[in-house]
């Protein structure tokens, strides 16, 4: 299963100041890989782009992490929607994000959808694995179990959510 975020979405879940996002937005990143390389599925974070930006999106990997700024005259919705027309089966493809237009117009073309909160409860439910998958999960990097306790304390309490 590949996954498409809807980045700013997903940040702006967790954080409501634009500053604290762009301050934690690499740690965020990473903490994200990390996950999804233990969950071992492909991922997509699309951001909406700037007024700065260049006229074509910019791409950007971070491990087995690809990044995406879309142009500025696009939207993250929509280059999301656009990618999915030239998937060969977008059943395979999850996108996440809790704007509901982008959710009704991802299942119109096939593809999975979740919500951010979905999405986050997902990725905070420890998956049973072998002895030896759970060795490499115990050891972890600091800022990936302070940012995992952010993620479930957010859930918990409802902020931002």
């Amino acid at each position: 299963m590949h996954y498409w975020i809807d980045g700013y979405n997903l940040f702006f879940r967790l954080t409501k100041s634009y500053r604290a996002l762009k301050k934690e937005e690499r740690n965020l990143l990473e903490t994200l890989c990390t996950l999804m390389t233990r969950l071992q599925s492909p991922l997509t974070v699309v951001f909406d782009g700037r007024e700065k930006d260049p006229p074509e999106p910019l791409l950007r990997n971070l491990r087995a992490l690809r990044i995406i700024y879309t142009p500025a005259t696009q939207t993250a919705d929509d280059y999301i929607l656009e990618a999915l027309d030239h998937i060969s089966n977008p059943a395979d493809e999850m996108v996440v994000s809790s704007d509901s237009e982008l959710l009704r117009k991802a299942k119109q073309k096939g593809a999975r959808t979740q919500t951010v909160e979905a999405f986050i409860r997902h990725l905070a439910t420890p998956k049973k694995s072998p002895a030896h998958e759970r060795k490499q999960s115990q050891e972890t990097s600091t800022q990936f179990t302070r940012l995992l306790a952010i993620f479930q304390k957010k859930l918990e309490d409802g902020e931002g959510l």
